[in-house]
């Protein structure tokens, strides 16, 4: 088949990414013809296609009164995103259309492009944005599912975005927009990672049928079961929602455990800064990795921590942890739950408690071989029902199936 494959950020900015570009390989892998949608941006990777990905915008930049509303124009419906996705449609024809991330920087205009030219469509929902406004069911600190079910009006009451009544006004009409359009009901099937998102999604009884339980996939990779220098591994972004405050507090708990925690974002240097004030030696923050150091990293560690305390989809990083043979202790929300069982694959903690989080880190690293017999048996988890070939089969039927 010839296929298109949509997100709005063509470089890897997060986990929907790494699993965007992955799909991307294995599609190429197995024959079909894989085709790119995005928008620009200087980290692109590159793509026979870029000629027709919309101009760049960084909706965080600080703009004027021109650009906000050109901004707002654009998260609401973008004309430019509906024709250039006409003309790429229109030059190469494809047989399906694959979205991913969409709104905002794209917005579903290009769904009517789709849909005017009687292509089959499917969605991989990577967050909540159907259900939520601000994309995450987090507001202010704590879990927020007041948006569920279509009542977007809460997102002006408690400024869920950014704290700004302007930016919450400007999420609240792009979702009532979207879905008095009926936008997204053009979509022939979403494919939701876990199940957890599946059941928050199934809120919008629309999507009822619609909606197929796939996870994410992982390739194969070196095996490190058993290797261990015994340190705690957190990788991801360093902000308050990944729960990095939970895990400072745990290791103010446990001065004989290091921990290292390898990542960006906002909060970095408040982190370590907190850190270094309270003397904690064992905490070491070493900023932005990847490649061959992350790998080492990884291969080093005793257990990988995925402490949020907003709530997670699928996290790529637990799969990834497992690949390579290391038990995980992961916070008990959203779909975290669904990989890690208790002293099989690794250990759940209660979310934002901070001595919950301790208990579990001891519970794994107490004994090399129970830590050991965990990895091995997260390795064999994911060589089963999160393999590159089972993903494939079933992301198939759910392409011949529109197609039907």
């Amino acid at each position: 088949m010839r296929i298109l494959q949509v997100n709005k950020f063509f470089y890897v900015k997060g986990g929907s990414e790494r699993y965007f570009f992955d799909l991307c390989d294995l599609l190429g892998e197995r024959g079909h013809e894989v085709l790119h949608f995005s928008m620009r941006h200087e980290r692109n990777e590159e793509s026979a296609q870029s000629e027709y990905f919309v101009s760049g915008i960084d909706l965080n930049a600080g703009m004027g009164v021109r650009g906000k509303v050109a901004a707002a124009l654009r998260v609401l419906y973008s004309s430019e995103a509906r024709k250039q996705m006409g003309r790429l449609l229109d030059d190469f024809r494809p047989d399906i259309v694959h979205f991913h991330n969409i709104t905002r920087q794209l917005s579903p205009s290009i769904v009517d492009a789709v849909s005017g030219r009687g292509i089959p469509m499917v969605q991989t929902l990577h967050d909540l944005s159907l259900v939520c406004p601000a994309h995450s069911f987090f507001v202010n600190g704590r879990a927020c599912e007041e948006c569920a079910g279509g009542a977007y009006w809460h997102v002006l009451a408690r400024k869920c975005i950014g704290g700004l009544l302007s930016s919450s006004m400007l999420g609240a009409a792009e979702a009532y927009l979207h879905a008095t359009l009926g936008l997204y009901k053009k979509i022939d099937r979403f494919i939701a990672p876990s199940m957890f998102l599946k059941a928050k999604v199934s809120t919008l009884k629309w999507t009822n049928g619609r909606i197929t339980h796939l996870p994410y996939f992982i390739p194969p990779g070196p095996d490190y079961t058993g290797i261990s220098e015994g340190y705690v591994l957190f990788a991801g972004r360093i902000s308050r929602e990944k729960g990095v405050g939970t895990l400072i507090e745990s290791a103010a708990l446990l001065k004989d455990i290091r921990f290292v925690v390898a990542g960006e974002g906002p909060l970095l240097e408040d982190f370590r800064e907190e850190a270094a004030g309270r003397g904690l030696a064992n905490i070491e923050f070493v900023g932005y990795v990847k490649g061959d150091r992350l790998a080492g990293l990884l291969r080093g560690s005793g257990c990988v921590v995925v402490p949020s305390i907003s709530y997670e989809n699928l996290p790529l990083s637990i799969l990834e942890a497992f690949a390579r043979g290391k038990p995980v202790v992961a916070s008990d929300s959203g779909g975290s739950p669904e990989l890690v069982e208790n002293g099989v694959t690794g250990y759940v903690f209660r979310p934002d408690d901070p001595a919950s989080l301790a208990d579990a880190l001891e519970k794994t690293l107490a004994e090399e071989s129970h830590r050991t017999e965990m990895g091995a048996r997260a390795r064999a988890l994911v060589g089963e029902g999160y393999s590159p070939d089972y993903h494939y089969r079933q992301l198939m039927d759910i392409y011949e199936d529109v197609r039907a």
